[in-house]
């Protein structure tokens, strides 16, 4: 009967003088040492699926750009405290691309559009369907906090905000 060799410790075993690279080393090694090999390409977004960022897309300017209605009602300055409220309806009205150029002063509401942006002096918006009308009044109930229905500029965004990462790949 002849005698099995002896074993020589186990599979993972490394000669002596050998080490393992921990893999998270091994991966700052790759990104360290890794370039492109193909060109950057500028495309338009509707072409970009399966591609990676060569840069980091970075926002242009705040979105919104200006303070804004979220609805479609009455804009005015401050929020109304519990019971019956009466404003003068001023002329015109804030329509999204057709700003009103005119200022609120207390006491004053103007027919505001969702997205348009806020007159000056107004920060607050009550809904068209909470609002009863005469003839140059707007009669509201409150109560309404101040700011309500009504958009920060740069709420969804601020100019110069990262979007997507250098590598961002979809």
């Amino acid at each position: 009967m002849s005698t099995p060799s002896k074993l020589r410790n186990d599979c993972f075993a490394l000669p002596a003088g050998v080490h393992w690279t921990p893999v998270s080393e091994a991966l700052d090694l790759l990104e360290q040492r890794l370039q492109c090999c193909v060109p950057v390409e500028t495309c338009a977004v509707e072409a970009s699926d399966g591609r990676i960022l060569a840069h980091a897309v970075v926002a242009a300017r705040s979105h919104p750009p200006c303070p804004n209605s979220a609805v479609d009602g009455y804009a005015f300055s401050g929020g109304l405290e519990a019971g019956t409220h009466s404003m003068e309806l001023r002329e015109g009205r804030s329509a999204a691309g057709v700003a009103f150029t005119g200022r609120l002063v207390p006491g004053q509401a103007l027919r505001i559009l969702t997205g348009a942006a806020l007159p000056d002096g107004a920060d607050t918006v009550v809904l068209q369907e909470d609002v009863r009308m005469e003839v140059g009044q707007l009669h509201v109930i409150g109560p309404l906090r101040a700011g309500a229905n009504a958009r920060a500029a740069g709420e969804d965004m601020q100019q110069g905000a990262e979007i997507f990462q250098e590598g961002h790949h979809r």
